[in-house]
């Protein structure tokens, strides 16, 4: 008896315990051809429970981004109780938490791997450095995490459902208005995927701090998830938001930006009542692209986490622009610059704003050493810096609607004027040094 090359590769497969299903006898003879249709089925994942799933996620840069009062907006672990008014937090209050139950609050620390957050850090990036309200700060990188949730996934299928019993709040300007999320849930079918909650609080006025009173809980959405994976060991996926229209809202959504959208409607809706409303969708301020909400992380275990390590964090491009947004809720003041702030350019305090320190940096890297731009080359910029550096203090006071249309493009304009304006100063540089000459002269 001779088997064929083909059949000794199924026989094979079944050994290795794939089933294999075959219309013709598995033995030929001699004189039977060597081909012998072999169908190979492939078992597939079957659904399966899980007990211990981790909820994970930052919301968006803003819940972890400095602010013009209270130093800093930050998450706290579990429902936050009573502060009796609109009022920043003590230590002493006791209202701040960093464990409550099965929620915590993790923050990517110095040595790029997750640590527990504290009173005494929720203001400072891993880097140590306490975070601003510039338009292109990158917060703390806080992430609210709640385990043991329990559920079911079918992969097969494509559906999954999960809830945890656990809570978290948002807090914005050291407390003056706060909000809690809690029990989220999450359903999952046809690679479309919600995200609801319970939230409670607390109703605040930015016109008139002496109003205080606490709303009736109510369940609203988290999270559109327009796309989602069922991954070996977990979900990431991005929540809806950039393009999402929203109206009845005051003031307006904004959608000139690239980044605008929204939050989902009853998100917003529940916001109006804390004083956060126009924080939760692009209301044209300098602080829009800071409301975009970020990844959503679940894990079916802890051990097995589908986000390990926290992204690398890195200094804003210009932490000491500190722009205010013109919808802040409960401060209707511009607040002072942050003196104390080091340059992120330079990564020391030099003295300089942004446009000078990059103009600086820039010169400094194609000049000769002995050519570093310290007197004469730096005080020829100067007029074209502070001219550039106006839209940072000029406000709203002039032009409105033109300063809000500078505004919204202001980093690339500064970044493109600091280009043209190195290459300027090189150019000047090479001709009183004789390295350029005009195409028009000539040498004896």
């Amino acid at each position: 008896m001779i088997f064929s090359s083909r059949l000794s590769a199924a026989i094979i497969m079944t050994a290795l315990g794939v089933a294999l299903i075959s219309p013709s006898a598995a033995v030929a003879d001699s004189g039977a051809s060597d081909e012998i249709d072999v169908r190979v089925t492939i078992p597939q994942a079957e659904a399966f429970s899980v007990t211990d799933a981790q909820f994970r996620w930052g919301v968006n840069t803003e819940v972890s981004a400095g602010s013009f009062s209270g130093d800093c907006n930050f998450l706290s672990a579990g429902v936050a109780g009573d502060a009796g008014a609109s009022r920043v937090w003590a230590e002493s209050d006791g209202l701040y938490k960093v464990k409550d139950g099965n929620s915590h609050i993790e923050k990517p620390d110095a040595s790029g791997e997750w640590a527990a957050s504290s009173w005494e850090n929720k203001c400072l990036d891993a880097t140590g450095r306490k975070v601003g309200p510039g338009i292109t700060e990158t917060g703390t990188g806080a992430q609210a995490v709640i385990e043991k949730g329990v559920g079911k996934v079918d992969p097969t299928k494509g559906t999954a459902r999960m809830k945890w019993k656990g809570s978290f709040s948002i807090v914005f300007y050291g407390g003056l208005t706060y909000w809690s999320l809690s029990d989220p849930e999450l359903t999952i079918a046809d690679g479309r995927g919600t995200l609801t909650a319970t939230a409670s609080g607390y109703a605040a006025d930015r016109e008139d701090t002496t109003k205080w009173s606490k709303l009736s809980n109510k369940k609203i959405t988290l999270a559109e998830l327009p796309s989602v994976a069922l991954g070996a060991h977990g979900i990431v996926t991005t929540p809806a938001y950039k393009g999402v229209k929203i109206s009845g809202v005051e003031p307006e959504q904004s959608r000139e930006q690239m980044w605008w959208g929204s939050f989902p409607k009853d998100w917003v809706e529940y916001n109006q009542q804390t004083g956060q409303g126009p924080y939760w969708y692009s209301s044209g301020g300098a602080a829009d692209s800071r409301k975009v909400a970020t990844d959503v992380y679940i894990s079916y275990t802890p051990e097995n986490s589908v986000i390990a390590t926290p992204d690398k964090q890195q200094s804003p491009t210009a932490a000491d622009d500190q722009t205010a947004d013109e919808t802040a809720p409960l401060v209707k003041e511009d607040a002072p610059q942050n003196s104390g702030q080091s340059s992120a350019l330079s990564g020391q305090d030099s003295g300089r704003t942004p446009v000078q320190q990059l103009v600086h940096n820039v010169l400094s890297s194609v000049l000769p050493q002995s050519m570093a731009p310290t007197g004469t080359a730096t005080s020829v910029l100067e007029p074209a810096v502070l001219a550039a550096s106006t839209i940072s203090w000029m406000g709203k006071s002039l032009i409105p609607e033109a300063i809000e249309q500078a505004m919204d493009y202001k980093e690339p304009l500064l970044w493109s004027l600091a280009g043209l304006l190195a290459l300027g100063s090189v150019a000047w540089v090479g001709f009183r040094h004789g390295w350029l000459v005009w195409p028009f002269s000539s040498k004896k």
